[in-house]
């Protein structure tokens, strides 16, 4: 308990002045909950010993009724208030989260799964709530209910009483949460299986057009019904263990009832308290069996909420190794990039994908990558990304460290068009405009131009306010290419890169884009990576990749006096043309 509050205790203070009425109002509510019994008992006893007036009538009348209304009076305004504060850390959580997703890098994104990290955001999440709102008001309400009635059980009705029926239940019951707890860990192992389930349904979903297309409905289906089978089964051991343990609850109150009936008549014998303080206390006992298992209860709660809040926190006290510093320096533009001596392994791997890189680029140039698939082609390039800090050397901007710069300027001198595209449900027009959310029309005009979309938009439904389809999906292979490389050119950035990006178009558009590059992008740098050596004819410079090393190096013209993987490569596509 301490845990969750210890993490929750920002939002607390924050919201200081709106927990304190709720906390008296919860008080109120809790101590008027217990007095329709003590009415109950003061007019058996009247009318027992036969003082009933028409006033002492009224009286008990009118008291029955303020108290259920006054009740649901300051219920209303607590419900409203507990469920305001419930949304509002709700909100906070969530933005806080997402937030902190942003900021990570890519070796947290490949540390965790998608479902995993959308499991803590809901599941979760929803623990954590629960812990500040409805686990707080079970744990008060409950409380100063037990509290409240066991006082006037004693001072009004008899100690010695309260004493001998109630001894039992928090014995009883501390016993029994104490076993309970051991629940604690299944819960832990059901959370994590919920999230394998809902990354597997999230796989399902995402790569439906593949599973269409290879007829692996069945497969897959069944696949994810033992997901969900797992999911089922390691919650219905959760709901076994509750079935068998929650009634050993109600025989503890069983054996505090039959106590208060023994030993209550025996004092009535003894004329100690009268029929009405029994009828009264009874009543009290029974009103303490549903705070008792409710606070019982509050244990497995607890034990939810702590997993909640430690998956939550796990991810929030997650720090990213690419990260500014406090000296890190701004950076709008460049002359020069170097990498020297550049090394990179990806933190899973066993060996590097690429080894001692060395080359330069100069502002203006434009060059091309090529190679044999997996030589570290898209791997290079992605340095300049800065999504890892390199293994070994280093990359210079100007002649000064590329991780002395702010990240986000670093990034906003690149224009980066992956392999695989990611598009969104929304016009095209806006899918362009997220390169440059503040970009003009005659800007969106420019970079559809030199995309060479054009010609696609007359076939578009609504032209450039045509919607995109999940993951793009109502396109061509071509038509999303082109579509990704107008969203980084409308950020008209220092560098493009194209990361094999012309591989779905006809050799006509890749030559249009190629020209409408030198046309509209003099003076600034373009780096593609290409398997068509048409796309990179005319880079100033072009580097070979293979097994991870730049193995030749030079103009096309240059490279086709040398033996080697490029002029081998060359040959056999004029062959195959």
């Amino acid at each position: 308990m301490k845990n969750i509050f210890s993490k929750l205790k920002w939002f607390f203070v924050e919201e200081w002045k709106k927990y304190v009425p709720m906390l008296f109002l919860l008080i109120s509510i809790s101590f008027i909950a217990l007095l329709p019994a003590k009415l109950l008992g003061l007019s058996i006893d009247t009318i027992i010993s036969k003082q009933l007036t028409v006033k002492s009538l009224s009286l008990l009348v009118v008291g029955l009724i303020l108290l259920p209304v006054t009740r649901y009076l300051l219920s209303m305004i607590y419900n409203y208030m507990m469920n305001y504060e419930g949304q509002k850390l709700t909100y906070k959580l969530r933005s806080n989260y997402l937030d902190h997703l942003f900021t990570m890098d890519s070796k947290f994104y490949e540390t965790y799964k998608k479902g995993d990290l959308i499991s803590r955001v809901t599941n979760d999440m929803d623990g954590m709530t629960t812990a500040a709102t409805a686990m707080l008001e079970s744990i008060i309400f409950n409380f100063t209910n037990i509290v409240f009635a066991i006082l006037i059980m004693g001072l009004t009705i008899s100690w010695e009483l309260t004493l001998v029926s109630i001894t039992i239940m928090p014995i009883g019951l501390t016993i029994l949460n104490m076993v309970r707890y051991q629940k604690r860990k299944y819960t832990k192992i059901h959370r994590e299986i919920y999230a394998e389930m809902t990354e597997k349904v999230l796989e399902s979903v995402e790569g439906m057009r593949v599973v269409h297309a290879y007829v692996q409905e069945e497969e897959d289906l069944n696949k994810q019904y033992k997901a969900i089978e797992r999911d089922i089964e390691s919650w219905r051991y959760i709901v076994n263990y509750e079935n068998w343990f929650n009634p050993l609850f109600e025989v503890i109150y069983g054996i505090s009832y039959f106590l208060a009936f023994a030993y209550g008549t025996y004092l009535i014998i003894r004329q100690s308290i009268t029929v009405g303080e029994l009828i009264t206390f009874v009543s009290y006992v029974g009103m303490l069996m549903n705070p008792i298992i409710s606070m019982s209860t509050v244990f497995s709660q607890i034990n939810n909420a702590t997993i909640s809040v430690d998956r939550y926190d796990e991810i929030m006290q997650a720090t990213p190794e690419v990260h500014d510093e406090s000296f890190s320096k701004p950076i709008i533009d460049f002359n020069r990039i170097d990498f020297k001596n550049v090394t990179f392994k990806y933190p899973f791997d066993k060996q590097p994908v690429i080894k001692n890189i060395d080359f330069s680029i100069e502002l203006g140039q434009t060059i091309g990558v090529v190679g044999p698939t997996g030589s570290g082609k898209s791997t290079l390039i992605r340095q300049l990304l800065r999504e890892f800090n390199v293994t070994g050397g280093n990359i210079f901007i100007d002649e000064i460290p590329i991780q002395e710069y702010k990240i986000e300027d670093v990034r906003n001198l690149v224009g980066y068009v992956p392999q695989e595209h990611m598009l969104f449900r929304k016009p095209v027009n806006e899918n362009i405009m997220i390169g440059n959310p503040n970009a003009r029309n005659e800007d969106l005009d420019k970079a559809v131009k030199i995309a060479d979309f054009e010609k696609d938009i007359i076939y578009l439904t609504d032209g450039l306010k045509t919607m995109v389809g999940e993951a793009g999906s109502t396109l061509s292979g071509g038509q999303k290419q082109r579509l990704s490389i107008a969203r980084a050119l409308i950020k008209d950035p220092q560098i493009l890169i194209l990361d094999d990006s012309l591989s779905a178009v006809d050799a006509t558009t890749e030559q249009n884009i190629v020209e409408h590059l030198k046309e509209f992008r003099q003076g600034k740098t373009n780096i593609i990576v290409a398997h068509r050596f048409s796309a990179i004819r005319e880079a100033d410079q072009i580097f070979v990749m293979e097994k991870g090393m730049i193995t030749q190096r030079g103009t096309h013209s240059e490279l086709l006096k040398q033996e080697g993987w490029y002029k081998n490569q060359y040959i056999q596509q004029i062959t195959m043309k």
